[in-house]
């Protein structure tokens, strides 16, 4: 079990984004000292919409080094820190080890619970003038994850996160993004994700539709939406 320093702690608010103006709070911006996290998030960070947020998406989080490899995939690629959505960032945390299920502790107070990968979307792309992106994070298990809360309080830039439970370890984050996206049908591995009481509903609700339906649904408006046509 070891410590890991956030670098940043970042909140946004709704504006008008994308070629169509649809509201978003996809940029987000460093927040100077502690900023409280409850249930459903940090103070100041909105969501355009409720599915963005929730118990189960209250905290996001997203590895600063994953920023350096899309640098080295697209040269000129700019994006700050906060241009994927997160509200906490880290170096030594990636989806490779960290786990479902995990639980930190935040500076003295504050314990988290890693609760589920996040799907990428168009928007990432969108935010990076890159339009491969969300699926380049669906195939290199680089999208981040989110956190439930269990214990509301403080965090800020500096503060350390401390694995102090790990129930699942056969389960990083990586295992169910891979899995999930690259034998979508594989029926063992559906059900294990569809019984995990620790992830997130809307992941067990997915992976048990495709159960019962043995079809797997749709990415391209996900991946893509309004850019579908777009070159990069």
């Amino acid at each position: 079990m070891s410590n890991c320093r956030i670098n940043a702690v970042m909140t946004g608010t709704v504006k008008p984004f994308g070629p169509n103006g649809e509201p978003s709070a996809i940029r987000k911006c460093p927040s100077e000292g502690p900023v409280a996290l409850g249930e459903l998030g940090l103070d100041g960070d909105e969501h355009a919409y409720h599915l963005h947020g929730g118990p189960h998406k209250a905290l996001f989080h997203y590895a600063s080094e994953h920023y350096g490899m899309w640098k080295e995939i697209f040269p000129s690629f700019q994006l700050a820190l906060g241009g994927f959505g997160e509200n906490i960032t880290t170096e030594g945390m990636t989806e490779a080890n960290v786990c479902i299920g995990d639980r930190y502790r935040i500076g003295r107070d504050v314990v988290v619970e890693v609760s589920q990968p996040r799907q990428p979307c168009w928007k990432l792309g969108y935010n990076a003038r890159r339009r491969e992106i969300p699926r380049l994070m669906q195939e290199r298990a680089a999208g981040g994850w989110y956190y439930r809360v269990v214990t509301s309080g403080p965090v800020a830039e500096g503060d350390q996160l401390e694995l102090t439970d790990r129930p699942l370890p056969e389960w990083p984050v990586a295992r169910v993004i891979l899995g999930f996206y690259g034998d979508p049908l594989d029926d063992a591995f559906l059900r294990s994700l569809a019984e995990m009481e620790v992830l997130g509903p809307e992941w067990r609700a997915a992976a048990q539709e495709r159960l019962e339906t043995h079809q797997v649904e749709d990415w391209v408006d996900r991946l893509y939406g309004p850019i579908a046509a777009e070159r990069s």
